[in-house]
């Protein structure tokens, strides 16, 4: 009879999902006291299912002697140091579309919450203010949609502005013209978009290509009219720049869901702007995205001990060659 692979959960997991893994008889599943594991946690574990509160760094790797197998239950592998994982020959692995309809719905809300002013528009009721003059809106159909990032969540915005009839238009340099055409969007290079785009969403991961990926001179490009959100990391975009564009009127408003540091700081002008909407990255806050995420992580867990199959790797030398993964 085979030993038992023990896999350490360090994070929050979904009961049905932790319910999968303890049912595989290839693996014994222990839960770590709190995200960062001790010592004597990590001495025997061959795989840690973990989640973005869990950093890997090569000083957690040196005390885990007998790992495997990192999986990280996000789209995001930021808190991962893949050098170190790669310098060890260990496998990574994430779930890279289980958040992808959360995300994409964030997006499209905070997009709509710009375009409508809802939240001055909630303010102004709540104080017994009727003046609607003073809160005119943009209608969106018609216009152009930017999509930076064309990947899973990517292309659902992309579909979504096309249903709420908007031209959708893309910048992914990763990507095949085939995936731009079945999700119906024109490939455009990245100042051509901000130049012609009325709305931009930004859906790409925390790599050094894109810290950041939009300066200054990026977002002089956009129409003074323009809507920019941000739902993927805020290093993608520079804040201080941001901040001078919405303050300067250079830009008509920005939801953003990540910001440069987090939590966002209480003195931080942007919570002061009229023009901007907010929310303390929730783009996989759902029940169902973390069903799903949990889920997937416990699949490939299973799979990899008793098939050893690799779904969706990560490897430092490919991480920053990709905006997301493909199109679905």
């Amino acid at each position: 009879m085979k030993a038992r692979r023990k896999v350490l959960v360090t994070d929050r997991f979904d009961i049905r999902a932790y319910a999968l893994l303890e049912a595989c008889d290839a693996l014994t599943v222990e839960t770590a006291r709190q995200p960062q594991p001790s010592e004597a946690e990590l001495a025997d574990a061959e795989a840690l299912v973990i989640r973005s509160r869990t950093k890997i760094t090569a000083e957690l790797l040196d005390r885990a002697p007998r790992l495997r197998l990192v999986i990280t239950s996000t789209s995001g592998f930021d808190h991962i140091d893949l050098s170190a994982t790669d310098a060890r020959g260990l496998d990574v692995m994430y779930t890279p579309g289980a958040n992808a309809a959360s995300a994409a719905e964030l997006t499209w809300a905070l997009v709509l919450a710009c375009a409508r002013r809802l939240p001055e528009a909630g303010r102004a009721i709540k104080a017994g203010d009727w003046a609607r003059d003073r809160l005119l809106g943009t209608e969106l159909e018609g216009r152009t949609y930017g999509v930076i990032g064309l990947g899973r969540i990517g292309g659902r915005v992309a579909r979504i502005a096309q249903a709420f009839g908007l031209k959708a238009v893309a910048f992914d340099p990763y990507r095949e013209a085939a995936e731009f055409e079945a999700c119906g969007v024109e490939r455009l290079g990245l100042d051509e978009l901000m130049r012609l785009a009325d709305v931009v969403s930004v859906h790409v991961p925390a790599t050094p290509e894109t810290r950041p990926l939009l300066h200054a001179g990026h977002l002089a490009l956009l129409s003074p009219e323009a809507i920019l959100v941000n739902t993927s990391r805020g290093q993608a975009v520079d804040e201080n720049a941001l901040l001078a564009a919405l303050e300067s009127g250079k830009l008509k408003a920005a939801g953003l869901d990540v910001f440069a540091r987090e939590p966002l700081n209480r003195a931080s002008p942007l919570l002061s702007l009229p023009n901007v909407v907010l929310t303390p990255h929730l783009g996989a806050t759902t029940a169902a995205a973390f069903a799903k995420s949990s889920r997937e992580a416990a699949e490939k867990t299973i799979a990899y001990f008793e098939r050893g199959e690799k779904a969706d790797p990560l490897h430092a030398n490919e991480a920053g060659n990709r905006f997301g993964s493909a199109p679905r």
